[in-house]
């Protein structure tokens, strides 16, 4: 078990920025700073020390209050081995080992975890899941793709070869619109905020009904799912019938999700998620069409709470499991 007097820290590692911040035990965050990610393996490892020792600056605290150090980053990478594979998020990066070149030079012990899944571990651990009764859960993640993570049992689901909670990946429309990954009518390529985004577009230019979008794409060249959102709230009609069609298509990915896991919670987060009730109450008005009539759903869908340090807190959260693994007397 940790006591009161333990910290850890959290590193979020993205392609543009590096989140780091101090938590404790019972996953409150201390002190926080964000740096420039950098461009390669070992520019990247300085600033995720640099970006560490700063928030342990910020916190007031010294390197000898830390108990371990927990770090989130872009896949593929392998948790039991601490190595990077690749990623389209870190142009360069070829098997780094970058859990042990941070245990190292930090002089702590460190652990490696999926940025998707760790958000999701921050958000079940001290965020919106935080409730005692939410023993397991699913969050979508929905931005440029659709990531997400599980957990069960208050542990995070990794599968045989570390590939679980590739949710946007489920096929929902066989035969459907192609997806970067190969396959066809995935959940990513009708829910995403990029895909939403160019379906605008598509629609626009397909038809000539009166829309408010027209002045964007007339300006920007492009809509983005932000912008079909704001003219969805504002009543045009075919943002509406987009929005809705997203919403739709989600709240069969939640139905399936429930048939599948059977969560206690499933968290609509990524950016998307800004636009709060317009997305949420959709989904779950789609889902309550959708789901059987067998029994009634227990799951409860719903945002997240803890922003964009969903990831720093889950990341020393997944530390604090590891640590406590190897302290538990």
């Amino acid at each position: 078990m940790t006591s009161s007097k333990e910290l850890f820290i959290g590193l979020d590692l993205g392609g543009t920025n590096i989140k780091a911040g101090v938590v404790s035990h019972d996953g409150k965050l201390l002190g926080r700073v964000h740096i420039s990610t950098g461009h390669g393996p070992d520019v990247v490892t300085a600033n995720l020390i640099k970006a560490a020792q700063s928030a342990v600056k910020r916190s007031k605290i010294n390197m000898n209050a830390i108990a371990a150090v927990g770090i989130a980053s872009p896949g593929p990478l392998s948790t039991a081995s601490g190595i990077v594979y690749r990623s389209a998020n870190l142009p360069g990066w070829s098997n780094v080992p970058l859990r042990d070149r941070i245990a190292s030079s930090l002089g702590k012990p460190a652990t490696l975890e999926n940025d998707a899944k760790a958000a999701a571990y921050g958000e079940f651990w001290a965020g919106v899941g935080r409730n005692k009764s939410v023993r397991s859960m699913v969050m979508l993640t929905l931005g440029t793709g659709v990531g997400g993570g599980i957990i069960l049992n208050g542990r995070l689901v990794h599968g045989a070869t570390e590939s679980a909670a590739e949710i946007g990946h489920t096929i929902i429309v066989p035969g459907g619109d192609p997806c970067g990954c190969g396959q066809r009518g995935c959940l990513e390529v009708y829910t995403s905020a990029h895909r939403t985004g160019e379906r605008a577009v598509a629609k626009l230019k397909a038809d000539d009904t009166a829309s408010s979008l027209r002045a964007v794409l007339k300006k920007h060249g492009t809509v983005s799912a932000r912008d079909v959102a704001e003219h969805a709230s504002a009543g045009d009609r075919i943002a509406r019938e987009l929005w809705d069609t997203m919403c739709r298509y989600l709240g069969i990915g939640c139905v399936n999700i429930t048939h599948m896991i059977d969560p206690d919670m499933i968290v609509l987060a990524g950016g998307m998620a800004a636009a709060g009730n317009q997305l949420l109450r959709p989904v779950q008005r789609h889902f309550a069409k959708q789901y059987w009539r067998m029994a009634p759903p227990q799951v409860t869908i719903t945002l997240p709470c803890l922003g964009g340090d969903a990831g720093i807190i889950g990341a020393a959260g997944v530390a604090i499991q590891q640590w406590q693994a190897v302290h538990h007397n």
